[in-house]
């Protein structure tokens, strides 16, 4: 990749509103090159005039100081990049934020489309508070023309399989969830003994960007699910998303599972 630079950054902490005091981003830009990634929209990004994908800022960082008052808060890895993307196997921004830190008391999250992860378990495994999460939505398949540059989900679903048996907490994201094509199910019946308990969300649309991305493979390649498509994103019925709710709920009354949507159901 020729768009690669190095950046100096103020901290390896930022606040964040999306359920842990911090996040982590190692890096700018992502690597995987998902059509449908909502993070390119993050206003920093729009200012780029290279196509998302195909640019990566790392930064450096003056120190890994942690604050008194933030030794025991939450923090996740990562809100607007993966902090294992192919680019981390050479470069270390993680690994090196790991070795700084899996001593102190923060409470770690991590969630990622990558089994690089699997490099840095000598460090995870002895911390303190740790949880690691996969995104898994496609099957392999359908998942070298979404997620190009992710590892397959079948790897991660190893990857997952290897953390949880060193002990570590656990769980998968099923998202985003493409209907008619995402097994969700079939996800579950796969992850379930390998998990704490697995997350839900529906696929993001909003921009033109990624509606235009999506709508041309759906149209390529499931053309039958178009019409469907067009009335959940355009149309705004929101019956498929409820409607799978209700059976998610009831496979995990039936399985007593620990399954946890994060997507509306009401509307």
């Amino acid at each position: 990749m020729d768009n690669v630079k190095y950046v100096n950054a103020k901290h390896f902490l930022t606040p964040t509103g999306l359920g842990t005091d911090y996040a982590c981003n190692p890096y700018v830009g992502c690597m995987h090159g998902c059509i449908y990634c909502y993070a390119k929209f993050v206003s920093d990004y729009q200012k780029r005039e290279e196509p998302w994908g195909t640019f990566v800022d790392i930064k450096e960082y003056p120190n890994y100081d942690i604050l008194r008052s933030n030794g025991d808060k939450s923090v996740i890895f990562s809100s607007v990049t993966d902090a294992y993307q192919p680019i981390e196997k050479t470069e270390r921004r993680t690994r090196k934020i790991l070795e700084n830190i899996y001593e102190s008391r923060l409470q770690v999250r991590f969630l990622t489309k990558s089994d690089l992860i699997l490099r840095d378990l000598d460090l995870l495994t002895q911390m303190q508070s740790i949880e690691i999460g996969f995104s898994i939505a496609l099957d392999d398949e359908t998942a070298k023309i979404m997620e190009p540059n992710a590892a397959l989900p079948s790897k991660r679903i190893a990857a997952l399989k290897t953390i949880h048996a060193a002990k570590i907490s656990t769980f998968v994201f099923i998202a985003p969830i493409f209907p008619k094509i995402t097994d969700v199910f079939a996800i579950i019946a796969m992850v379930k003994d390998h998990c704490d308990y697995i997350m839900f969300d529906s696929l993001n649309l909003k921009h033109a960007e990624n509606k235009a991305n999506v709508f041309k493979f759906i149209s390529t390649s499931y053309p039958e699910l178009l019409p469907l498509y067009q009335n959940i994103f355009e149309k705004r019925d929101n019956s498929y998303y409820r409607n799978l709710a209700v059976l998610i709920r009831e496979y995990a009354n039936t399985f007593n599972l620990d399954l946890r949507i994060v997507f509306p159901e009401s509307r």
